[in-house]
Formats: structure tokens, sequence, C-alpha cells
């Protein structure tokens, strides 16, 4: 599995503390699952640095051992590299790179960026930000933000990580070729993660991106997210409301190429709103376009519960064929080098014709 290193208390200076020429710099962060159900097990070095426009500078190393819940972290910044705009960042990666998909890997441990600042005394934001290179794509630097804290709530999931390494090496697949216009949906779009990969993806210079989920609040991060990558993403964007449980007051203006949902069935009592959802939003594109076919759907699910199951029972009932199933391992050192199993995540694409 994924692990993801989350700031319980943000970054910041400390003002009583008067040093010569440095600032004291504090952290308390922690390193756990998606869920926030399971901190990491092993040993593993948080390295700190500082990022500018021109550089990246290594400020200092803190131990994560097992047994941790939390790990307060401690240094002091020479003030002059606090004169202009940087951002700090706390990761595992050595070399302080960028979290990266290359060759379809998965990160290990994702890492925590802060806001862009300047200076000690400006406050440092409410936010995570999470750093992604997309490999061999026009927008090649993905920034999602999401929550401080433990809560599961506007957070990236294992699904969401696994469903990004998957596009990239089928855009094809899910992104034809040529296509003049082309819309996406996203359900349950949390941070809206899926929903800017297939943007930042797409070529079609009529690319429409709705990121949906059940309330305004809901949707507070997929905005902000969505704003601040605009200048990647040639089409167009819009945040909507669509409760799976009122599917009837979402009306489509134009007919969809895809739809797309990221862990969005671990929540059995939710699955039939959900693939009621599906089928009318397949029907109304349907009748925009008064075509047979209907968008793809693509579900990306890590398998959590025997319940789930479900799912799959009602898309056939509703006269949705697989079409194609395949899995995403998720990178773990620590289980490899245990010798346990790794866990994988599932990617499901479903099509529906019309009868006649």
């Amino acid at each position: 599995m994924v692990h993801y290193l989350r700031f319980l208390k943000p970054p910041q200076f400390d003002q009583n503390i008067k040093l010569p020429k440095r600032a004291a710099l504090s952290a308390l962060i922690t390193i756990t699952t998606d869920l926030g159900d399971a901190f990491y097990p092993g040993n593993l070095s948080v390295l700190v640095g500082i990022v500018t426009q021109i550089k990246t500078i290594k400020l200092g190393v803190a131990s994560w051992t097992p047994g941790m819940r939390c790990l307060k972290i401690e240094i002091k910044i020479p003030l002059e590299y606090l004169t202009s705009r940087a951002r700090l960042l706390f990761t595992c990666n050595e070399s302080l790179e960028i979290d990266s998909f290359q060759h379809g890997k998965v990160p290990h441990v994702v890492s925590a960026w802060t806001e862009d600042f300047t200076g000690p005394k400006e406050p440092l934001s409410d936010v995570v930000v999470r750093c992604f290179h997309l490999p061999n794509q026009k927008v090649k630097l993905l920034e999602i933000r999401e929550d401080n804290g433990e809560s599961m709530a506007r957070h990236i999931w294992d699904a969401a990580i696994a469903l990004t390494a998957w596009l990239l090496n089928h855009k094809e697949q899910v992104l034809p070729p040529g296509k003049k216009q082309y819309s996406v949906l996203e359900l349950g779009t949390g941070c809206g993660m899926i929903g800017l990969v297939l943007a930042s993806m797409s070529q079609s210079q009529n690319c429409r991106l709705l990121l949906t989920d059940v309330n305004d609040d809901s949707l507070r991060l997929a905005k902000c997210n969505a704003s601040k990558s605009r200048d990647g993403f040639n089409g167009v964007w819009e945040t909507r409301i669509l409760d799976w449980e009122e599917p009837q007051n979402f009306t489509l203006d134009q007919k969809l190429g895809l739809v797309v949902a990221s862990d969005c069935i671990y929540n059995a009592d939710h699955i039939p709103d959900l693939v009621r959802t599906i089928s009318d939003l397949v029907k109304q594109s349907q009748e925009l376009c008064k075509e047979s076919a209907g968008p793809k759907i693509l579900i990306s699910t890590k398998r959590r519960h025997s319940s789930e199951k479900v799912f799959f029972r009602l898309m056939s009932k509703a006269g949705f064929k697989q079409t194609a199933h395949e899995t995403v391992s998720m990178c773990d050192g620590y289980r490899e080098s245990t010798g346990q199993e790794v866990e994988v995540v599932h990617i499901h694409v479903f099509e529906q014709h019309s009868k006649g």
C-alpha cells in the first residue's frame, strides 16, 4: 500500500524564538495509510527541504521509527533562504525529487509540500500540497491540495494514485485521439485528482471536465485545484453538485465520453444509488447525441469488503458489460522487504449499449 506524509499541525515559524540570522521552524507530521487506519511500520528518513525558483536546499533529516504515530520536527533555517518565494518539502525521497509516476510506478510514500510563502512572518497555509510528475504529458506537473489532519475526507486515496498510473499507460483507451469535443465527468471527485489528470492528458482543445460531488463543501478543494491547474488545461472545467440519492436533479447539456469514479464503492449502502446515477448519466448522454453507444465507465477500487461485490451485480443488472479489468500493484517497500504480499487496486471499464 501507499503511505502518505501528512501534517497533523501545519509547519510554522516560532516568532518567539529569536536567533541570529536564523528562523525556527516546527512541524508535527505522521506517515499513514489513505484511510489513516495504520501508521508506517518500519524505519524511514524524513528529509526537509526548501524549494525556491532557483534551487532545492536540504535543511535537515528526522527519523521515523516503528511504533511511531507522529513525529515532531524542529529545524533552524538560515534567513538568507527566506528572502524570496519558496515552499517547504517534507519527503522520504533522498534526492528531494518530486514524486513521479515514471514507468507506471506509484510512489512509495507520498511527499508533503506547503504552499508558496515569503519570509518567516508570513503564515503558512492550512492545506498540504501533493506534487506529482506526469511523464510524457503536455502538463508534466500536477499539484493537488488536501486538507490537513487525519480525516478520511478530502484526501487522496490509493485508488486515485493507482488509477493515475494506469491512465498514463492507457491514454488512448479512455481518451481517443482526434476527438474534437470530449466530456469527462468524475463522480465523488473529492480533491479532483483523477479529473485533473485526465484533463492534463487530453489533446482536445475542447475537452470539458465536470467535477461532481455531493455538496459545495465537498467540492471546495476540487475547485481550488482546478483553478490552480487551468494554465495547463486547454478545455473548460466546472464543478457541480451531484447527489447520488437524487440523480434526477442533475441535467447534462453535452454528451459524455467518459464517466470515472475512484474508490467510490467502499460503502455498500451507497452502491445502489451510485449505479442508478451512472445509469441516469448514460441515458441522458445517449438522448443528447441520439446514439445507442453511451460513455465508457471507468471505476478504480481498492477492495476493502466483500460487500463491494454488489456493485458488479447491480451494474450487470443495469445492462453494463465489463470490457476490461486490470490490476495495479501498490509500491510498498516495507511489505516487499518483509516478504508480505503487495496490495493491488482494481481498474474496471464498463460500457452499455441500448437495446436496438
